[in-house]
């Protein structure tokens, strides 16, 4: 008697490891699908237009030769000055500059982060973060620039 206690207590737990396993596996699996800085995308923007990747978090473009890296900062400075942010931190230089700048209190996010790098071909290379991740506030930052630019 004393052995099938034992068997049934074995195909009990072994029936709640294998529930408690396949949950944990569903909720992993749908929270790497919510999370969209996972996903890469690509869209066109500006009025040249200009392709634009987001994918972790970050989305980078590389506009096109002609556009000087302090250029793209000072548009940059001047629209998150517009929009109400606070620049923390800028510099820039013909090879390359950051920018961050803070949100106002009751944004949905807390700050912008802007890098520039002169490519090779002339180009710029320009990455947008913003904290937390969202890639469409991102794309809205990317479209505000390229506007000042002319681009």
């Amino acid at each position: 008697m004393q052995s099938t206690t034992l068997r049934d207590q074995s195909r009990h737990l072994a029936f709640i490891l294998t529930i408690a396993i396949g949950f944990c596996s569903f909720a992993t699996l749908q929270g790497c699908e919510s999370v969209p800085a996972m996903r890469k995308s690509t869209a066109w923007q500006g009025q040249t237009p200009i392709s634009a990747t987001y994918l972790w978090g970050t989305l980078e473009a590389e506009l096109p030769p002609g556009v000087r890296t302090e250029s793209v900062l000072y548009a940059a400075k001047a629209e998150l000055l517009r929009q109400g942010h606070i620049i923390d931190k800028s510099t820039a230089s013909p090879q390359g500059g950051k920018l961050t700048a803070l949100s106002q209190p009751g944004a949905p996010y807390k700050k912008v982060q802007i890098n520039t790098t002169t490519q090779p071909s002339g180009g710029v290379k320009l990455t947008i973060n913003i904290d937390p991740d969202s890639e469409s506030r991102t794309r809205l930052v990317l479209d505000a620039i390229l506007n000042q630019l002319g681009i």
